[in-house]
This record gives C-alpha cells, structure tokens and sequence, in this order.
C-alpha cells in the first residue's frame, strides 16, 4: 500500500506514518515509487457527489466481492473523504468478525509526528497536566471564513445562551463523572480549544466567570490557527492530544448536533500513549475512550447530552433510496442497523439518536 496526502500534503507535519512492510509513503507522484502504469482503477467516494458515481461505489464497497472486482487492475488508488470500514464490515464477501475500530485501525497506520508529540508534552509539563486535579477538555467548532465547514458550523463563536449551556454542562459532566459522592464539587481545570479564537476567547471567560470548582483555564499559548500551514497542523495536532489525555470531554459545535471530525480524531489519540508515558495516568476510562459530552440546541429542548465517542460512517442517506438500495440491499440502512437496530427512523439516520439528555436532577432521558 502507498500512501499519498495529495492535496492534504499540510497534513504529514502532523502524522508520521508508522514503519511496516508492504506500507510506504510517497512524495510529490507516484513515479519515484514506481506505480506508474497505463491501467489504473481511481476509486472516488464522498459525501458530497454525484448520486449514480456514489451508488457504483457503495455495491462495490458493501455489497461485490472487492479483490474479485478489482482483480483486472494492477493499481488502484482510493480518494475519499469518508471513514467507510463500517461500510465494507458489513459486505456479505467479508468476514463476519472484520475490525472496524477507527482507533485501533489509525494507530496501525499512522501515528502523531514527533514535532506534534513534542508541543503536547512541553504543554502538559509545563502546566503540571492531571498531576494535581482533573482535567476536563473543551472544544469548540465554530464556523471559519473560507473553510469546508463540512460540519455545518453557524457562527464564529457562540451565541450567549449557548456559552451559559457549555459552562453548566461542564459541571454537570464534572458531578456525574468525578464527584465521589453526591454534593461534592471535585476542583478541575479546563482545557480549550476552539477553531476560532474569537470562539475560544468567549468560551474561557464564560467558565471563568460561572463554572464552579474551576481552577485553571488552559489554552495552548502562541497557536497557529492557520491549518493549512505546517506549524498549524502540527498545533492542532497538539491539540488534540491534549485532550486525548483529559478527564473529561465537552465538545459544542456551533449551530448543529456536534458532529466533529476533529473530536472523532482526538477520541481516537486516547488509545496512542507512548509519549505521554511521562505523565499522570488517566483517571478515568469508559470502554477505552474518554466520557463525551455534547452542547446543542438542534436536538431538543435540552442543551447538554452524553454521547458516543465513536466514529461513525457519514450519513449519505440523503442520496435516497435509488443509490442506497443495492444488490444486496439498502447498504447504508445495514451500517446503522448494525450498530443499533432503532437507529434507522424512516429511512434516515436521527442524527441526535443516541445522545442521552443530562438534566439537572432526576433521570437522564435517551434520544
């Protein structure tokens, strides 16, 4: 396997790809390693693409015995945009019990770049991370001028009401997940990060101002916000090892139900600990992962949930039923259905299912 950034090339100062055999990195073309040659398969799928392109895709992933169909071309390269593992676990050609751990499978490949690690760590030290109390991570998506936005982030920082939501989610994310005992307020500090600075600026003065048993704010000092610049990839990357190793993690992106690729990637780092070996151990551990916590307003009257850490394959639904419904079946249907047989509400994914309502006293109400 080759592994070529394309147009993410930014994206190697914050990844190193681990040595294996049978794995290599590649630079500017495939010519230097090679895989140049007059018969090659380009395999695109996105979430956002022509509906009949993605319905080859999705029989070819989900439902056709994949070396077979591919078995005529000596190269075929992959471009995407997806996590679709969970898509082709569930192809009847593959094997029941195929892996699709998006943290087990990242660290196999790829691991944080040296200079990433290094930032992390000067940090963590130098701000006595986890030694003395815990550490709850905060993060927030904002909408970035001349960005994908792929999440769909509505403004550039939080709207009053939704800063006053992520501080008293805060703590009771703190209650349900440190206290030892019901009327405690176990002291903590908070991490934040924010896509916009304008964000992470509002965010820190709103927990400062009302959040109990708060001690610290922390913020990575002289970020580089520009992601499409090496030291910005590297200082996201930092990041989100930071909070890779939290206590606690709050996450809000601004005007939609919290979908995140980068709180999916640092959920992920929770399993890499080789170079945080030096630091406090994790205090808590909910099935490998860090307890999640999501801040919205497009899921109902309430504003604060617990939620899955895990990676889940984009919905594609909206494409409808003409390029779902495959040869052997609805493809993408199966993929939720998998993970959670009520997932699935007439047709397309509830993109709040699964999130557990976090009231201020009493029972919590699942989605």
């Amino acid at each position: 396997m080759l592994l070529d950034w394309n147009v993410n090339s930014i994206s190697r100062h914050a990844f190193q790809l681990r040595e294996q055999p049978g794995v290599q990195l590649i630079g500017e073309g495939a010519f230097e390693a090679g895989v140049v040659h007059d018969d090659v398969k380009i395999l695109y799928l996105f979430h956002m693409m022509e509906s009949g392109a993605l319905s080859e895709m999705l029989e070819l992933l989900g439902c056709a015995n994949i070396p077979a169909a591919l078995s005529d071309h000596p190269v075929v390269t992959v471009s995407s945009n997806l996590y679709f593992v969970p898509l082709v676990a569930t192809n009847p050609h593959v094997s029941a019990d195929t892996p699709a751990h998006f943290p087990k499978l990242l660290s196999n490949l790829l691991q944080p770049s040296p200079r990433a690690q290094r930032r992390a760590l000067a940090y963590a030290n130098k701000t006595n991370w986890g030694v003395d109390v815990p550490v709850i991570a905060v993060h927030i998506r904002a909408r970035e001028e001349g960005e994908d936005n792929d999440d769909w982030p509505t403004r550039d920082s939080p709207e009053d009401r939704l800063l006053q939501e992520l501080w008293k989610c805060v703590e009771k994310a703190v209650v349900r997940e440190l206290a030892s005992r019901p009327g405690d307020w176990p002291e903590y500090d908070v991490f934040i990060a924010s896509t916009t600075e304008k964000s992470r600026t509002a965010g820190a003065e709103a927990l400062k101002k009302h959040a109990s048993g708060l001690r610290h704010v922390l913020m990575l000092p002289k970020l580089e916000r520009n992601r499409r610049t090496g030291l910005g990839a590297i200082d996201a990357m930092a990041e989100a090892l930071l909070i890779s190793r939290s206590d606690v993690f709050v996450r809000l992106v601004v005007g939609t139900s919290g979908f995140s690729t980068f709180a999916y990637l640092s959920n992920a780092l929770r399993y890499q600990t080789e170079w945080a070996s030096s630091m406090a151990p994790l205090r808590t551990d909910k099935d490998g992962y860090v307890p999640n916590y999501i801040v919205t307003n497009d899921c109902g009257p309430q504003y604060c949930y617990a939620g899955s850490p895990k990676l889940r394959m984009a919905d594609v639904s909206f494409h409808g039923k003409r390029a779902t419904q495959r040869s052997c079946g609805d493809v993408v249907e199966r993929v939720w259905k998998d993970r959670d047989q009520s997932a699935w509400v007439d047709n397309a994914f509830n993109k709040c299912h699964g999130l557990e309502a976090v009231e201020d006293g009493g029972e919590d109400e699942e989605l």
